[in-house]
């Protein structure tokens, strides 16, 4: 009788440790969204009309997610493999970089994309998360270090405009930078 009540105890212990990872497009949770996709565990999917997965879908994400998604932009860690990366579905140009063989997206780069997707109050800020520099070819991707300048235009943008209702420059505009 003992032993059944630990075994039943530890159950019931077991089962109120379990998180729930369930993920709500509608009011995403910023640090919940960045940590499924380093685990690659983001699973919501636009499906087909025999439950076929389609693409991912993007959260519906708000001004008020702006911060957080400038701030989880520091992680510049390349994320592989990132086939569960919300991306624009009319775009043919893979948003990858190869690494080790292996098809990565840089995390901190594709979070400012997001953030930009906000300020534009589009679902995407452009076809795909490849930040390109006007200075050199369109084919090299900016390294984690220059992904952290961009950060910061980012962060000053948003301490200067974030809260402004009136209309206002977008953060790369008068910078070498823009998003393919």
């Amino acid at each position: 009788m003992m032993k059944n009540l630990t075994i039943l105890a530890l159950f019931i212990l077991f089962c109120l440790s379990c998180e729930k990872d369930d993920f709500n497009v509608d009011h995403p949770n910023i640090q919940q969204f960045v940590q499924q996709l380093k685990s690659g565990t983001y699973d919501q999917y636009k499906t087909g009309e025999n439950g076929e997965k389609l693409w991912t879908i993007m959260p519906n994400f708000s001004k008020e997610h702006i911060p957080l998604l400038i701030d989880f932009s520091k992680d510049t860690s390349l994320v592989c493999p990132c086939n569960h990366f919300p991306a624009n579905p009319v775009s043919s140009i893979p948003p990858f970089r190869i690494s080790d063989n292996k098809e990565c997206i840089m995390l901190g780069e594709y979070l400012l994309w997001c953030a930009e997707a906000i300020i534009e109050n589009r679902d995407f800020a452009s076809l795909t998360p490849i930040l390109v520099n006007r200075s050199y070819s369109a084919e090299k991707r900016p390294g984690g270090e220059e992904i952290l300048e961009v950060r910061e235009i980012y962060q000053n943008w948003w301490e200067e405009y974030g809260l402004s209702a009136d209309t206002h420059p977008l953060p790369l505009a008068e910078t070498d930078y823009y998003w393919r």
